[in-house]
C-alpha cells in the first residue's frame, strides 16, 4: 500500500509544479531571494533621498524658466527689477549645479552600497 502512495504524491506534485511554474523553478526571485532588512531600508532610505534631490531639481528648473519669463516680460525702464532677475537666475543656477552634483553622489552612493534591484 506504501508503494501506491510514493507515485500518487508524485504525480501531484509534478502536476502542481506544471500548472504554477514561477514558485517551483525560481523565476520570480523576488519571492524566492532573501534579502536582509538593514539592507532593504538603508536602500529605501537612499532612494528616497535620491527622490528628493531630483524633486529639489525639478522645481529649481521650474524656478529659472519663470525667471528667463519674468526678465523677457519686464520693462526696460525697470533696471533695478531687471538686475535682481538676473542675480537670482545666477543663484538659481548655482543651486542647480549643487543639486546635481549631491544627485550624482547619492547615484553613486547607491551603487557603491550594492542596493539589489535598484534602477537608476
Amino acid at each position: 500500500m506504501a508503494q501506491r502512495i510514493y507515485p500518487t504524491y508524485l504525480s501531484f506534485f509534478i502536476f502542481i509544479a506544471i500548472l504554477n511554474p514561477q514558485s517551483t523553478f525560481g523565476q520570480d526571485y523576488k519571492r524566492t531571494v532573501i534579502t536582509d532588512p538593514g539592507i532593504s531600508r538603508r536602500c529605501e532610505l537612499l532612494s528616497e533621498k535620491r527622490q528628493e534631490k531630483i524633486a529639489n531639481k525639478q522645481r529649481i528648473m521650474a524656478m529659472i524658466e519663470r525667471n528667463k519669463h519674468l526678465q523677457k516680460i519686464t520693462p526696460e525702464n525697470k533696471v533695478t527689477l531687471k538686475k535682481k532677475l538676473e542675480i537670482n537666475l545666477g543663484h538659481l543656477e548655482n543651486e542647480l549645479v549643487l543639486t546635481q552634483a549631491q544627485i550624482q553622489f547619492q547615484e553613486e552612493n547607491i551603487v557603491r552600497k550594492g542596493c539589489p534591484g535598484i534602477s537608476l
